[in-house]
């Protein structure tokens, strides 16, 4: 401390005191006297490392030891105005100075430990009254101009490069003054407001408006201190607005004390000095906070972060956006809040911690008031905004997709909860079904049980559901068909498949039930609960589905059992002969077909039973025909039934997948029954027959087919017969020397390769061993393979 012509060194307490005002206890520890005759009007304290102090008393610099308040001999400057130090961090056992003599001259210099190092000297236009230091340059001011002079370093050596005036006042009664705010950052004094500057001279920050006129400043970290006569005004550095009014007398000098976390001012008047203490930043950003002013705590914290320090890695920028983001999730200023947890990447369990009734996740939520509800939506809605949006970060953690069921239960429709279930089942716990049985969420709690392979009790809720036997219908339950799907999807235990296609059959569901009976039988071993037998037994009281069952069994399963054939052949006599001639048309059909497509129902006792009826002798036909009874087949559809385009359509049947001889016997013995007929109907049967010649898909030997021709046919009938005939007979001919030319040429092919081989040299002797045993040959009889190898005659016997 300073004092007149005296430099006092004191040690401040705090005392412990449960007081909201701190006290200190103030105990001097050393004095010296400068030896000059004026009050000391400057004193600033060196880097921790230098342990120096350095005084301006009576235009003279004098330096001290901080520790012992001792000169450092030979080093005493006259006719100083005023000095300055650099703030540089990182200067070691060693700080840069500059000086402002009466002679106006600028200059530089280094000091260390032992001694003060001229650097450089300068002259100047006018005597300079303040200045400020740091890596980058120096800007000083006189009585109504403000100079910059920027630094550089060459060989080591610290030299001036460049000045400039960048400002100027015009009105004498403004003081000049200027103090340094960050490297390379400077503020000067103006009329009424603090203009902020670099070296160059610009600045893209606004003007401090000064309520009043301030003589001298001083930047503590984030605040400016303004000496006004009387007072001490402090400003933000942040929002640049007046924040304290202190009265303290008139003040003579402004000493900044750097400590950890916080910054201290020392305040020098006539008589007294005062501590001019700022309180942490943790407690100014608790302070803001508490007064809701979010946007200053934040930029304070942010303030608190050095240029070359990331903010994303700041604990304190980080814990004050989370504090102000839950903050503003309290105001359901959701999307404020939602950006500041995406900025610090905060994990969604401190948000379910947040919120009221979310933990446990598996405990239903409570009953809501209108204004809760309102309230817990918001937040649920943007809680599950920041998860999605996160999903890459968070989807891999446990509770990731239990959360979003249960906030899902508040703010979507019962569709899109199912919908997620749907997707994301298989990654909730299936403790989880309360929570869903609570919401009546019963087609949910199936979905969950499944995605857990709980097949039993997916399907027994399920079962419930369709018959009712919950409280509440669940309107997501998309219907019984649901069953059906489940088990044609999944192998399951075969009884309980089995059973389930029962209960869809109890319940009117024969579709369905017959979807799984087809979809699941193996095969016919009684083994198998799914063998025709046993459903087939099932399903007598069912006449409609046992129908569908059968067809599907004969056509889809391709079962080839006469039970099955000859029982789904009764079903359709019985409902023929149970509706009247002009209903059956459809059912009829299908008969025919099946009765021309099977061979494995039984034949006799299906005549029987069709002989019983005039109604079906077309049916009759067909059953003489699966008996290769084609004659008898086709006098009835010819003779009795005068069908004669069915009797050709029917002939092309029978011919398919047979021989071609089989073929040619079929075609001529319906050419012989419309032969004989062809008097009772002679127009008709002629167009019959010359459309049943010239059917590319029925074969004849037409040799004998135009011996038998009616002798009275013109030219003009037999053309396309005829020519059908010569097309057929070319094409057999040509198919045959065909056949025995490339007969021909393998025999060729072979008789060469037989030469050959009976002229090529095969050596035998003791040396050679056979392929197979590896034993010597002792006879000159052996096999040769194509590849060249030889064995004995009984290794190629053993082996063939």
């Amino acid at each position: 401390m300073l004092a007149k012509c005296f430099v006092h060194k004191f040690q401040l307490q705090k005392n412990l005191t449960n007081s909201q005002e701190d006290e200190f206890n103030c105990q001097r520890v050393g004095s010296i006297h400068l030896g000059t005759r004026k009050p000391v009007v400057k004193i600033k304290v060196g880097p921790p490392s230098l342990q120096r102090v350095i005084t301006l008393s009576d235009n003279i610099i004098q330096i001290l030891n901080s520790g012992n308040l001792q000169f450092i001999p030979n080093i005493k400057l006259k006719n100083i105005i005023t000095f300055a130090i650099s703030n540089k961090s990182s200067q070691g056992a060693s700080v840069d100075m500059c000086l402002s003599t009466k002679r106006n001259k600028l200059q530089l210099y280094l000091l260390d430990l032992t001694k003060i190092n001229f650097i450089q000297e300068l002259s100047v236009q006018e005597s300079l009254i303040s200045m400020s230091m740091d890596e980058y340059g120096i800007l000083a001011c006189s009585e109504t101009k403000y100079f910059t002079y920027i630094l550089e370093i060459n060989n080591d050596r610290l030299s001036i490069s460049s000045s400039q005036i960048i400002f100027t006042l015009h009105d004498s009664s403004i003081p000049s003054y200027c103090t340094n705010i960050t490297s390379g950052e400077y503020l000067i004094n103006g009329p009424n407001i603090g203009i902020t500057t670099t070296l160059e001279g610009t600045s893209q920050r606004a003007p401090i408006m000064f309520t009043s006129q301030p003589n001298m400043f001083i930047y503590s970290h984030p605040y400016l201190i303004a000496v006004v006569n009387d007072y001490i005004h402090i400003y933000s550095y942040l929002d640049d607005q007046p924040k304290q009014k202190i009265h303290v007398g008139y003040c003579r000098t402004l000493i900044n004390i750097p400590e950890e976390n916080r910054n201290s001012i020392l305040i020098n008047t006539k008589d007294k000095i005062y501590l001019l203490e700022s309180i942490s930043i943790e407690k100014q950003i608790d302070q803001l906070l508490i007064k809701y002013r979010l946007d200053e705590a934040l930029n304070l914290a942010k303030s608190t972060c050095s240029i070359t320090e990331k903010q994303q890695t700041n604990s304190l920028i980080i814990s004050t956006q989370k504090r102000i983001g839950f903050i503003q999730f309290t105001s359901l200023n959701v999307i404020q809040a939602l950006d500041l947890f995406d900025a610090i990447h905060l994990d969604f369990y401190e948000i379910i911690n947040y919120i009221a009734d979310f933990l446990p996740l598996n405990s239903p939520w409570p009953n809501f008031d209108e204004n809760n509800r309102s309230k817990y939506i918001q937040w649920l809605t943007a809680f599950c905004d920041y998860m999605i949006k996160r999903s890459t970060d968070f989807s891999l953690q446990p509770d990731y997709y239990s959360s979003i069921l249960k906030a899902y239960l508040i703010i979507k429709s019962r569709e899109m909860i199912i919908e997620f279930l749907e997707k994301n089942a298989s990654f909730i716990p299936i403790d989880f079904n309360n929570l869903l049985f609570n919401a009546q969420l019963y087609h949910g709690v199936a979905i969950l049980y499944s995605a857990h392979d709980k097949h039993e009790e997916t399907i027994e809720i399920w079962k419930k559901i369709v018959l009712k036997e919950y409280p509440n219908d669940d309107d997501t339950f998309p219907g019984i068909w649901v069953i059906a799907k489940y088990i044609l999807e999944r192998n399951i235990d075969r009884s309980v498949e089995f059973s389930i296609a029962k209960w869809l059959l109890e319940q009117n569901e024969e579709e369905l039930a017959i979807k799984i009976f087809i979809a699941k039988h193996k095969d016919e071993s009684n083994d198998d609960i799914f063998c025709s037998d046993r459903v087939m037994s099932l399903l007598k009281p069912y006449p409609t589905a046992l129908r569908n069952y059968l067809e599907q069994a004969a056509f889809k399963l391709m079962i080839e059992t006469d039970d099955i054939h000859t029982t789904l052949v009764n079903i359709y006599l019985d409902q023929l002969l149970s509706k009247s001639p002009q209903d059956d048309e459809h059912i009829r059909l299908k008969l025919q077909e099946f009765l021309i497509k099977s061979n494995s129902y039984r034949i006799q006792s299906v005549l029987h039973r069709i002989n019983q009826t005039d109604r079906l002798k077309r049916e009759v036909a067909l059953l003489y025909g699966k008996m290769n009874n084609f004659e008898q087949a086709f006098e009835i559809l010819v003779n009795e039934l005068e069908d004669f385009e069915y009797a050709v359509n029917y002939c092309t049947a029978l011919s398919y997948e047979k021989s071609s001889e089989d073929r040619k016997i079929v075609a001529h013995i319906l050419f012989k029954v419309l032969l004989a007929c062809i008097d009772k109907h002679p127009d008709e049967i002629t167009q019959v027959l010359l459309r049943l010649l010239c059917n590319n898909e029925i074969e004849f030997n037409f040799l004998e087919i135009l011996k038998r021709l009616p002798s009275h046919w013109s030219i003009s009938l037999l053309a396309d017969i005829l020519l059908r005939a010569v097309r057929s007979y070319s094409y057999t001919e040509r198919s045959t020397k065909l056949e025995l030319a490339l007969s021909r040429l393998q025999n060729e092919k072979l008789n060469i390769k037989l030469a050959k081989l009976k002229c090529s040299n095969v050596i035998v002797n003791e040396y050679r061993r056979c392929k197979h045993c590896l034993h010597q040959f002792y006879e000159t009889s052996c096999v040769v393979y194509p590849d060249g190898s030889q064995v004995h005659i009984h290794c190629a016997k053993q082996l063939n």
